[in-house]
C-alpha cells in the first residue's frame, strides 16, 4: 500500500507536537513563569527549588541570610534555569527526547518517599504532579542534551596527558614523608604550676618506659590523651609543614626507630617515635597520568560547555518577566 506524502508529514508533526508537549507543559499560566527561553518555560516553582538547593551552600554558620544576599542566590538560581533551558531548546530543535519509563522512575524514586498517592499529591502543592512531571523532563533533556553536545566531545589523547606532565614536572614532587606514633599528655591551658609539674612528670616517667623497650603501641593505647592512642598513637603519614614546629623540629632529628625527648607544645607533652622516612622524590607520569587525565577533561568540558552556551544565547529569545 502506498502511503500518501501528505499523511507522512502529518504525522511528522503530530509526533514532534507529542515530544514538545512534556517539556512546554505546565506554562499554560503565564502567572507561574519568570522567564522563557525560546518556548521552553521557566517556573516559579524551579526557581524555588533551584534557590533553595544553592541556599544551604551560601548560608553563614550561624544561619541567617541577608535580603541582598538572598537576591544573589536567586539570580544565581535563574541564571542556571537560564542555562539549562538553553540546552533544553537546543535538545527540541534537534528533536532529542527521553523516554517516558526514565522520567517515570525518576518520579517513582520520588514519590517512594510519602506514605501514600495522596500525601505525594498533596507536597506537589500547586504546581501539580503534572507541572513537576513537565519540570523534571526538562531538567533530564537537559542533561541529555548536555551528554550529547559537550560530554561526548571531551577527548584527551595520551600526547596531551604526557605533555602537560612534561611541562609541569616540576609541580608532580612528592616532598620528604614521614610516619612517626606519638604518646601525649594532655596539659590543661588553665591548670596551675603544681599540676603542669605533674603532668610533666608523668610524661617524664612514659618516656623511661618507653626507651626502656616497653611497647610503644601498648604505651600509647593505654597511657595517651589523644584520640590516636585507638591505633596505638600512629600519626600516618605527613610532610614538614603539616605539624607544629616544636613536633617538627625535634622530628627532624631523629632516625627511624628513635624516641625523642619531651616536646613540649601547646597541647601538652609529646613523645614521639620515628618509624618510617620517605626521602623527596620525583612522582612518576605513571603515577599522575590519571589525575592529569581527570583534570585536563574538566577543563575541556568547561571549555566545551561555556563556549555552547555562548551560542545558544545569540541564536535563542530569552525573557525575564
Amino acid at each position: 500500500m502506498i502511503i500518501p506524502v501528505r499523511f507522512v508529514r502529518i504525522c511528522a508533526v503530530f509526533s514532534v507536537v507529542l515530544l514538545l508537549f512534556p517539556v512546554l507543559a505546565s506554562a499554560d499560566s503565564k502567572n507561574d513563569l519568570v522567564a522563557r527561553v525560546g518556548s521552553v518555560p521557566i517556573t516559579r516553582y524551579e526557581l524555588a527549588r533551584e534557590f533553595q538547593r544553592i541556599l544551604p551552600l551560601q548560608g553563614g554558620f550561624h544561619g541567617g541570610v541577608s535580603k541582598e544576599r538572598r537576591e544573589e542566590i536567586r539570580k544565581q538560581a535563574l541564571d542556571r534555569l537560564v542555562e539549562r533551558a538553553l540546552m533544553v531548546q537546543w535538545a527540541i530543535d534537534q528533536e532529542l527526547s527521553v523516554p517516558n519509563e526514565e522520567v517515570d522512575a525518576k518520579l517513582a524514586k520520588l514519590r517512594a518517599r510519602y506514605k501514600s498517592r495522596e500525601e505525594f499529591e498533596k507536597a506537589a502543592g500547586v504546581e501539580g504532579v503534572q507541572g513537576y512531571r513537565a519540570a523534571l523532563y526538562r531538567q533530564l533533556l537537559a542533561e541529555k542534551a548536555e551528554e550529547e553536545r559537550v560530554e561526548k566531545q571531551v577527548k584527551i589523547s595520551e600526547q596531551q596527558v604526557r605533555a602537560y606532565y612534561e611541562k609541569n614536572k616540576d609541580r608532580f614532587m612528592r616532598p620528604k614523608q614521614f610516619r612517626a606514633s606519638h604518646i601525649l599528655v594532655r596539659v590543661d591551658p588553665s591548670s596551675n604550676k603544681q599540676e603542669r609539674e605533674e603532668r610533666r612528670k608523668r610524661a617524664e616517667e612514659l618516656l623511661k618506659r618507653a626507651r626502656a623497650g616497653e611497647d610503644f603501641y601498648n604505651l600509647a593505647y593505654y597511657n595517651s590523651d589523644d584520640r590516636t592512642r585507638y591505633v596505638g598513637g600512629d600519626l600516618g603519614y605527613f610532610h614538614v609543614g603539616q605539624t607544629v614546629k616544636a613536633f617538627e623540629q625535634a622530628l627532624l632529628k631523629l632516625k627511624p626507630g628513635e624516641i625523642s625527648d619531651l616536646v613540649r607544645t601547646r597541647f601538652g607533652y609529646h613523645i614521639i617515635k620515628l618509624v618510617e622516612v620517605n626521602e623527596e622524590r620525583q612522582l612518576t607520569y605513571e603515577e599522575m597520568a590519571g589525575k592529569i587525565r581527570q583534570q585536563l577533561e574538566k577543563e575541556e568540558r568547561e571549555r566545551l560547555k561555556k563556549a555552547w552556551l555562548e551560542e545558544l544565547k545569540k541564536k535563542y529569545r530569552v525573557e525575564i518577566f
